[in-house]
């Protein structure tokens, strides 16, 4: 890689028009990306596992670290070289000087060793950094190339106030390198931090009728260009504007704060059929000093819902339960739905649908509501209205099936509607997913009964059809208390590991791939998984939830079969065919 580096800039500066030494130079890119820098040992010294008579190997690429692949007389194996740092240059020296030019921008200079070979040395610098008021590695960036020259300086034009700034410098040639010097002493520039970029882009991405008639609309928007400090907070202010002056009086206006990560603000309490101005200011804090940004504002109407009593009225009958779509018809705008996320200190879910490309098309009503929930929790359904094909379901409620249909409206009022549903996950999983503070509706209160419903004998058959394995899991349930009533069952499934802690830290994993969690109605004491693996062992984790809270969990591991052993459809074979081959599996 630092060979390569060498030769693209080498050959960049040096033959810009010379098409032979390209050619040239691309040999010599493919030969060092295949062979590492050093000597391979002479193949009687090999010992160990780098003595094997095997083909551990075909090219260094294959080696880890520096190791090269290498001959021990009968194969080839990965191997630590000899005279690894042969014709490549020394390290600079360690220590960096910086000098902050009245242009703003920083100078660096660094010396260099005594070089053993006259190849041309190429100096590659990179730069890591950390905001506040004093410098800390902890929080410092990855590691970031910025500049490769064949010059002992280099002159910075990105330099940020407020930022602490620490560099190594790397000596390269075509033999390789020796790595980079030391961290450099912390550096931070003697400018006052700017203050932040007003926020621009604003716009309404969504409007929502509460079932009472209330409106409130959601206001998006993005920062044009990075700070010299995160934005601590933006200022939001909105009214209604007066319909003679088209000002909105100081005394109306309403105010509130929204954390700096976030791009959108809701806006409640608007009035149907009028018209609002908005206005955003981003702030950051230094020290004890306060950055604001200049204001910017935006003016939007809530004339496009109708939402006069009559018209609320016919868009809940619109949007009611009853409008579903029908499974058996293919669908031309397929709904999908995102992870369910935690953020601004509720349960989200973003569902999205691509565009029709009908002109007639002016907006989407969204309708969304639990259909049943674990903890026998409910609300009745709720509605939005947007112009983007996406919409963020806020506020959403732990461990419920919901229902969401999104009603297509074109203006001469005929409507296409679509229907999915999604799982939320419950409190406790996702907040062992994440360092997000997530306060969970069992936190607090009295202590709850010890819940005795358990699911009991868990079982599990396999079939094959086509070379894939679906996978059969059942389960009883003990007798509960009277007041257990069962409202679902949470199972998770996940491959096993090599032993019983891996396979139960798997099913906590959050990044697995092979793992999955549901909640399943309390009248589905089963589960059926396809596309298994063949030959592996998988863990079934099953929990009861009742109106009393969640039971203790049984847990059980089941081993598929393997695609040569397995029966492909048993109930189907003949008497011969049974004496050769084993039943179904069961567990």
């Amino acid at each position: 890689m630092w060979c390569y580096m060498v030769l693209i800039f080498l050959s960049q500066s040096l033959f810009p028009k010379k098409h032979y030494e390209c050619v040239t130079s691309c040999e010599f890119r493919r030969s060092v990306e295949v062979v590492k820098q050093g000597d391979c040992p002479t193949p009687h010294r090999a010992s160990g596992f780098a003595a094997a008579c095997v083909e551990g190997c075909e090219s260094d690429g294959d080696c880890a670290g520096v190791r090269k692949c290498c001959s021990n007389g009968c194969g080839h194996t990965c191997q630590l070289p000899r005279n690894l740092y042969k014709g490549v240059p020394l390290k600079p020296r360690k220590e960096l000087s910086f000098t902050e030019l009245q242009s703003g921008h920083l100078e660096i200079r660094w010396s260099s060793r005594f070089n053993v070979s006259v190849e041309p040395v190429l100096y590659v610098l990179q730069q890591r950094w950390n905001y506040g008021l004093h410098p800390t590695e902890d929080g410092a960036t990855h590691w970031q190339t910025i500049a490769q020259t064949t010059e002992e300086r280099v002159v910075l034009s990105h330099i940020r106030a407020s930022r602490w700034y620490q560099f190594r410098v790397a000596s390269v040639n075509i033999h390789g390198t020796r790595g980079f010097t030391s961290p450099s002493k912390h550096f931070c520039s003697s400018k006052d931090p700017s203050a932040p970029p007003p926020p621009s882009g604003l716009r309404i991405s969504s409007v929502t009728v509460s079932g009472e008639g209330a409106v409130s609309s959601r206001v998006s928007w993005t920062l044009s260009e990075e700070p010299d400090i995160p934005v601590h907070h933006i200022k939001v202010s909105w009214g209604r504007m007066d319909p003679d002056s088209a000002l909105v009086p100081a005394k109306k206006k309403r105010r509130k704060t929204t954390k700096g990560a976030l791009n959108y603000a809701d806006l409640d309490g608007l009035q149907a059929n009028s018209s609002y101005t908005v206005e955003l200011q981003a702030v950051s804090r230094w020290g004890q000093e306060r950055l604001k940004s200049t204001k910017a504002s935006l003016r939007f109407s809530t004339t496009l819902l109708n939402t006069t009593k009559k018209g609320l009225g016919e868009v809940q009958r619109a949007e009611g339960p009853n409008t579903g779509f029908n499974p058996g018809k293919v669908s031309t705008w397929p709904l999908g739905v995102g992870n369910p996320f935690y953020q601004a200190d509720q349960l989200q879910v973003r569902v999205y649908w691509k565009r029709r490309g009908d002109p007639a098309v002016s907006r989407y009503r969204v309708q969304w509501g639990p259909e049943f929930c674990s903890h026998n929790m409910t609300r009745g359904p709720e509605q939005s209205v947007t112009q983007d094909n996406y919409i963020n379901l806020p506020g959403l409620l732990f461990s419920c099936k919901y229902r969401v249909t999104v009603q297509l409206v074109r203006s001469g009022g005929k409507t296409v509607s679509e229907s999915t549903t999604f799982m939320t996950p419950p409190c406790s999983s996702l907040r062992a997913k994440t360092r997000k503070h997530i306060r969970c509706p069992e936190d607090g209160g009295k202590p709850l009964l010890k819940v005795l419903a358990k699911p009991e004998n868990l079982s599990a058959s396999f079939t094959i059809r086509g070379g894939n394995i679906t996978g059969s899991f059942a389960w009883r349930l003990s007798m509960p208390r009277p007041h257990e009533r069962i409202t679902g069952f949470q199972v998770s499934w996940a491959e096993a590991g090599a032993n019983v802690e891996s396979r139960r830290s798997s099913l906590s994993q959050p990044n697995s791939i092979i793992s999955q969690s549901q909640i399943l109605p309390p009248d589905h004491n089963y589960l059926v998984v396809p596309n298994m693996r063949a030959g592996t062992g998988y863990m079934l984790e099953v929990r009861a939830l009742t109106t009393a809270g969640e039971g203790s969990s049984v847990s059980k591991t089941f081993q598929t079969p393997t695609l040569s052993s397995a029966p492909q459809q048993a109930p189907r074979l003949n008497q011969h065919q049974r004496q050769q081959k084993r039943p179904r599996e069961k567990y």
